[in-house]
């Protein structure tokens, strides 16, 4: 029998690499729970995909295409879940967590002229001496003169911001003078608490006005809180959650811990009514256990403000005045991948008030909806006031306007007016009970409950 030849020693090394890649790779796809797409789907994607890459009257970009396949997908399961394609992730970040990296300005377009209403206190701008009335005349060199006046703001907007940790430099205009001043971009953060004031100094009722539930939130309202409690003791808060859309969970409980000194929060059962997670105050953390407490909804507030509301409201921690909220009783998971630039919004799960109501209204009709499909006698999901205080639509848009606004930071407030009177431009002022029915109703309850509890 004739011996085979010897296998070369280059032939056995290459041989064992392709095994140890082969196997890596396999790691790797395994890792992301790679899966085949069912048929006949898979192969309908791939050719409708390449025909309308080929044929379509006007070109098309393969990735784009793609993008709004999954769009379609994950836009079909419910009005919550989301896909966040790579080019739009950083403004969903910016949008959903209220930082974005800048200088911190507040400008305004006036004529010709790009003008700082106040920097935000601490920031780079404020930092590096820019001052309300400032005229921008030029960012990193770029004259804004040489755009058009109805672009010069965005303009500057944009050349503005980057990456924090890299300079820019602005060339402003400050009565006669020219300055240039430069300044390291940095991380800035959005404030949602956007009016902190004595609604009646007098009585020592505080408001607070919450727009968001961002990442840092909860600290933001205690230390709002903390603020009026030095301003004058306190005997009362209105939180005003009007045309709050939610945000992010762990804020929402801290906050509600902040108020309640123990009991169930709030809790998340999946698609099987399986109760998977239930958060419950620590009564350590909690920081103003008897203090009188109002919130004030509307039809706009949804998911984590919904949330804070049926917490203090199943535990008798607060009234609740306004009207029914919008409904919104969704968990949504953010998912991410390793080396991969998109984000995931998924809807995940249901969530319910300590008392087990289901706060959704919308999607298939509530999940606790009767089950042999009877029409309820009243709304389902939201949040239903212990106080109703309707308004007209003309109202509604009224404290939309004022709510919009922000507080001017109270260090820039004189200059800020001085620059507002030159210009022409309207000066931000809090939301108050001779022009707003609601509160005018809320610090009504709120003397109620003062009253009842004998303080």
């Amino acid at each position: 029998m004739q011996q085979q030849p010897r296998l070369p020693l280059w032939f056995l090394v290459a041989n064992w690499a392709l095994v140890v890649a082969a196997f890596v790779l396999g790691v790797v796809l395994g890792g992301r729970h790679r899966i085949d797409l069912p048929e006949p789907q898979s192969t309908a994607l791939q050719l409708v995909f390449a025909e309308v890459l080929k044929s379509h009257v006007d070109s098309h970009d393969g990735n784009d295409l793609l993008d709004a396949a999954i769009d379609g997908m994950v836009r079909s399961l419910d009005p919550y879940s989301d896909y966040v394609p790579p080019r739009e992730v950083r403004a969903y970040d910016e949008r959903n967590s209220g930082h974005y990296e800048g200088v911190g300005l507040l400008m305004t377009p006036q004529g010709e002229d790009v003008v700082v209403q106040y920097p935000f206190p601490g920031g780079p701008a404020a930092r590096a001496g820019v001052l309300p009335g400032d005229v921008i005349l030029a960012v990193d060199g770029k004259l804004l003169a040489d755009e058009p006046a109805a672009l010069r703001n965005e303009v500057a907007l944009k050349l503005v911001r980057g990456d924090a940790g890299t300079e820019v430099r602005l060339r402003l205009r400050r009565d006669a003078e020219t300055l240039e001043l430069a300044m390291q971009r940095g991380d800035v953060q959005k404030s949602a608490v956007k009016w902190v004031h004595l609604a009646d100094a007098d009585a020592g009722l505080g408001y607070v006005y919450l727009s968001d539930f961002h990442p840092g939130i909860a600290a933001q309202v205690t230390a709002a809180v903390d603020d009026l409690q030095r301003q004058r003791p306190l005997r009362g808060l209105v939180l005003d959650l009007r045309f709050d859309g939610g945000g992010n969970l762990d804020e929402c409980v801290a906050l509600a811990n902040a108020f309640l000194p123990g009991g169930t929060i709030v809790s998340q059962r999946r698609r099987d009514r399986v109760v998977v997670e239930t958060f419950v105050a620590d009564p350590a953390k909690c920081r103003f256990p008897d203090l009188p407490l109002v919130v004030l909804v509307n039809e706009h507030s949804a998911s984590a403000s919904e949330v804070l509301a049926g917490a203090l409201q199943d535990h008798d921690r607060a009234a609740i005045v306004g009207v029914r909220t919008y409904g919104k009783g969704y968990v949504n998971t953010v998912y991410t991948w390793k080396n991969l630039d998109f984000r995931l919004k998924l809807t995940t799960a249901h969530y319910y008030t300590p008392d087990g109501r289901n706060l959704d209204g919308h999607h298939h009709g509530a999940a606790d909806a009767p089950a042999n499909g009877a029409v309820p006698a009243a709304p389902t999901g939201g949040i239903e006031p212990d106080v109703a205080a309707p308004v007209t639509t003309e109202q509604l848009r009224a404290t939309a306007r004022t709510l919009t606004n922000h507080e001017p930071p109270a260090v820039y407030l004189p200059a800020f007016r001085t620059v507002a009177l030159r210009y022409g431009i309207e000066v931000p002022v809090p939301p108050a009970a001779a022009t707003d029915p609601q509160l005018a109703q809320a610090l009504a309850t709120l003397r109620d409950r003062i009253a009842a509890a004998g303080r």
